[in-house]
């Protein structure tokens, strides 16, 4: 059967701006194996048998960039898109690779006319294609029968395309765990026999694959069949793997609940990263009273153990606060209580209270089937009493208080601490229910709060109740 893919104009243009020139070029890799399966491909590469020299020569006039030229690749400029940035195509000499002596990057690279030799020295076969409207497609080593078998296996020897290059590693398990294919067994064993070599990849690189393979939809089982795998890049996993909990409200271990709960959740990284490290400190503080298991504050230590290691994998500041947010809150109970909504939405915001339900809920139905369905109950009643609190514009942070410091500045308490202080009881009292949001309400409570604490008050604050004065409350 012909297999035909649709490239992109400007890709297409540059083929055939090669093809004219009299050389060979081609689609290669991930968008090759994208397209076959029916995917949008992220980027499209192209690889031709033109030199560095040839190729600067054939797009003189056109914008390029040198991105990597001794080792064959430039960047071809082409129109800007919807957003105003250029699209880009690199472009790159077919290639033959030396030795690999760091684990991760060719000593030296040599060119070669032979596309085969090219996609000889490329990791999985199913990112082993290439692919021109003239010559239809190159596949030398059956990545398209591995995609109809949704198998993902090395190019030749496994443990010779692993000892290359050990970031294959990750991106085996995590290309099994997007694509939903199964790993071929003897690239699979490879895997886990190198594991190791992963010691010599940057924790950014393993990073990002990390961050891949969790938010796949095989993420639950690709972590159990390479569990091994995981723990060489986070040994504090170890610990939980056939944890036994001892108690009725769970019918896995430690590990197999964490994979349910990764399952159970969205597929976004933040998500994703706090389901894995939620009960990471379960082993840490396990204990047995009256014939049951208990954790008694583990999730303050898996907060510690998911803060230490996203720092090691140097994730961003951002996404670590969120993270270790979710993970150290998700132990609360939520309870009926519009005042419970307004503590949480002011410790943790809109966004980070509905993810930490979201988590709470991947919790509870990864637990005992006998339990789920009272606890999700609570949860969606709560859920509905956030909406609530959101709808009727309640109060629950300082941004939102009809007066702000400035009106306690007014009441003559000099500019400080004391400032601040007052303001936070304000801000308590109303998150409390004890004291409602309006204007005249706060500022009497105020002068209340500065008297019993020895302030020389002497500004009446409603004097100043006109334009600008304080906040109104909608």
């Amino acid at each position: 059967m012909k297999i035909k893919i649709s490239i992109p104009p400007e890709a297409q243009r540059i083929i055939r701006e090669l093809e004219a020139a009299g050389f060979r070029a081609f689609v290669v890799g991930g968008c090759v194996r994208d397209s076959l399966m029916g995917r949008e491909p992220d980027d499209w590469d192209i690889c031709t048998d033109a030199s560095p020299a040839e190729m600067l020569e054939i797009f003189e006039g056109r914008r390029v960039i040198e991105t990597g030229l001794k080792h064959g690749t430039l960047t071809v400029l082409g129109s800007r898109n919807d957003n105003g940035a250029w699209e880009s195509y690199e472009v790159t000499t077919f290639r033959i690779d030396g030795d690999y002596s760091d684990n991760r990057h060719p000593d030296s690279v040599s060119f070669t006319r032979e596309i085969e030799e090219d996609l000889s020295r490329r990791d999985f076969t199913v990112n082993a294609m290439a692919y021109s409207d003239k010559e239809g497609l190159i596949d030398p080593f059956g990545g398209a029968a591995d995609i109809q078998r949704k198998i993902i296996r090395c190019v030749g020897e496994p443990e010779t395309r692993f000892n290359e290059d050990a970031l294959r590693i990750m991106r085996c398990i995590r290309f099994s765990s997007v694509l939903g294919f199964a790993v071929e067994d003897e690239t699979g064993k490879a895997a886990v026999k190198l594991k190791s070599l992963l010691d010599n990849i940057a924790a950014e690189r393993i990073r990002v694959e990390l961050d891949k393979l969790l938010c796949g939809d095989g993420a639950p089982r690709v972590l159990r069949e390479y569990r091994d795998v995981i723990a060489q890049i986070i040994p504090e996993v170890k610990e939980a793997f056939d944890f036994d909990q001892q108690t009725p409200y769970h019918v896995y271990d430690v590990w197999e609940h964490t994979l349910h709960v990764v399952g159970n959740i969205e597929q976004e990284p933040v998500l994703r990263l706090a389901a894995f490290f939620h009960d990471l400190g379960k082993p840490d503080v396990f204990s047995v009273r009256d014939g049951r298991g208990h954790f008694y504050r583990h999730e303050r230590v898996s907060e510690e153990y998911a803060r230490t290691i996203m720092r090691r994998l140097k994730y961003d500041n951002e996404t670590k606060e969120k993270v270790c947010a979710l993970v150290e809150n998700h132990g609360v109970v939520f309870r009926d209580s519009e005042k419970q909504v307004r503590r949480l939405l002011n410790k943790l915001g809109e966004e980070g209270l509905r993810d930490l339900i979201r988590l709470e809920l991947a919790d509870v139905k990864s637990q005992a089937p006998q339990f789920t369905d009272e606890r999700i109950e609570l949860i969606s009643n709560f859920s509905r009493l956030v909406d609530k609190v959101l709808e009727d514009e309640q109060c629950f942070s300082m941004k939102d208080l009809a007066v702000d410091g400035k009106d306690v500045l007014n009441m003559g308490i000099k500019q400080g601490p004391e400032v601040g202080r007052i303001m936070n009881c304000l801000l308590d009292k109303v998150l409390e229910g004890e004291l409602e949001n309006e204007r005249e309400a706060l500022i009497s409570e105020a002068r209340r709060i500065a008297r019993s604490r020895g302030g020389n008050v002497d500004a009446d604050l409603n004097a100043d109740a006109g334009e600008g004065a304080g906040k109104q409350i909608h």
